[in-house]
């Protein structure tokens, strides 16, 4: 269980660390590349802003299905560790996952909402504003659905 630890704190903490020092720096927007932009954005729904337009029985509901998918996520990882010590990714993919839905959790509980910061675009067509907790929610489930697939024969 360590390297799900371990993935899972990495994950929280880059996350928390990031958002504090974009949140505290004094300005609005940075253009670090001609594709990326540093901006500061809250987000009241789930992933892409969906549902921000709800009001507080919704963000209540979302910090309750929250905590039941990370203890879901909690049990996977004991179960895999103690049925496959050597399935790693697995292990580091649940621990990322758990990491980035902690980050994002603890945003909701205190704000109601999600702080993220990172706008990639060309041009004018802007990719919903993100964090680091969605990139490893997405890699994350990237290297699970991976790894299923592989186990299926699916992926050679």
């Amino acid at each position: 269980m360590r390297l799900f630890w371990l993935s899972a704190s990495l994950i929280f903490i880059l996350d928390r660390f990031s958002k504090y020092l974009i949140l505290k720096a004094q300005f609005e927007k940075i253009e670090i590349l001609p594709i990326l932009n540093i901006v500061k954005v809250w987000n009241k729904g789930i992933a892409f802003g969906l549902f921000s337009k709800t009001g507080i029985f919704s963000t209540i509901l979302l910090i309750f299905v929250t905590l039941v998918v990370l203890l879901i996520i909690y049990v996977w990882a004991k179960k895999i560790y103690f049925q496959n010590k050597k399935d790693k990714i697995s292990l580091i993919s649940l621990g990322m996952l758990l990491g980035g839905g902690l980050g994002n959790l603890i945003d909701r509980i205190f704000f109601g909402k999600v702080f993220d910061f990172i706008d990639l675009h060309i041009k004018n067509l802007h990719w919903p504003v993100f964090n680091v907790a969605d990139i490893a929610v997405t890699l994350a489930l990237f290297l699970l659905i991976y790894k299923a697939l592989k186990i299926r024969n699916v992926l050679s």
